[in-house]
């Protein structure tokens, strides 16, 4: 596969509790009703309204036609229930690695093992399907909470990029990168 071809399919990726698919103009209404809280992290604090969610949508569908973002929602396969939002970006296929995050549940999700399901599935979707050798995170220093989940699946923190991002709450201090590598996951 090649970045054209990734951005140009339609990716389903599923378990027998999940459904990972892309997110579409459509799934506004459904994401709504479960995006206004600051306990959703980074996410949280940038959207508070309507008004906030139809720019963070825009941003998620101008990041995938400029083939910056591939961005899913996280849906219950039962019932079709929306759980939140994940995506990949930094795709290198020269170098076969890609980043897995962006990511964000609704508050009653989180906790729920939902995010190492979700994970697991783009795991196993860039190692085997992709071809990738490289798969990485970052992760705010500030975010506890998503290290831990990091660390969770077996990621290994590499070091700390300095004053690297700039979050809704301001200036961050710093981002942890992790990776974790074909030949950990696949075995």
């Amino acid at each position: 596969m090649d970045i054209e071809n990734l951005f140009t399919s339609k990716i389903v990726l599923e378990n027998e509790f999940l459904m990972l698919r892309l997110l579409s103009e459509e799934d506004i209404d459904a994401i709504e009703t479960i995006s206004y809280s600051d306990e959703l992290g980074e996410f949280g604090k940038r959207v508070k309204d309507r008004s906030g969610l139809e720019d963070y949508f825009e941003f998620c569908l101008n990041a995938k036609e400029n083939k910056d973002l591939y961005p899913f929602i996280i849906l219950r396969k039962s019932d079709k229930e929306p759980l939140g939002i994940s995506m990949l970006g930094n795709i290198s296929f020269p170098n076969k690695r890609i980043e897995i995050g962006w990511t964000w549940l609704g508050k009653q999700y989180q906790g729920t093992g939902i995010n190492l399901q979700c994970k697991k599935l783009l795991l196993d979707y860039c190692f085997e399907d992709l071809k990738m050798r490289r798969i990485e995170f970052k992760v705010d220093i500030k975010n506890i909470k998503s290290q831990k989940a990091v660390e969770k699946l077996g990621g290994a923190k590499e070091g700390m990029l300095r004053n690297y991002n700039i979050q809704s709450y301001g200036e961050s201090e710093g981002t942890y990168v992790y990776s974790i590598l074909r030949e950990e996951w696949i075995k």
